[in-house]
């Protein structure tokens, strides 16, 4: 059974899916545009003879993610990082960036001062 752990003042917009099989932990003052989702699992095998990759998910405090953005298993999006629109995060995402794109890469990054807060 997975675990779903959701910080402080986060903001879900309509048409997000959230799917845990094992652990997704979503932190203070996040942001999620329309038609979000996030998987900590793929459900099924790719190939014959494939395991079902299932990996925690970790969506750091004062992350914005745009619409559409698609987090993937195994993936970490950093403190006061922003996911532009229909993006799809297939690795981790450091602490200050701006990632876009599929897969989602990061075009830009900035300092995030330990006061700010998204919210």
């Amino acid at each position: 059974m997975g675990h779903l752990t959701i910080g402080e003042n986060v903001f879900i917009n309509q048409g997000t899916t959230i799917h845990s099989e094992l652990r997704i932990s979503i932190g203070d003052r996040v942001e999620m545009g329309d038609g979000v989702t996030i998987y900590d699992t793929n459900f099924h095998p790719v190939a014959p003879g494939d395991e079902v990759k299932v990996a925690a998910v970790v969506i750091g405090d004062d992350v914005w993610l745009g619409n559409g953005v698609k987090v993937l298993p195994g993936t970490t999006i950093g403190r006061g990082s922003v996911v532009g629109a229909g993006a799809v995060v297939t690795q981790d995402i450091p602490n200050g960036t701006l990632a876009v794109g599929s897969p989602a890469r990061v075009v830009r990054s900035f300092e995030v001062p330990p006061e700010f807060k998204r919210r």
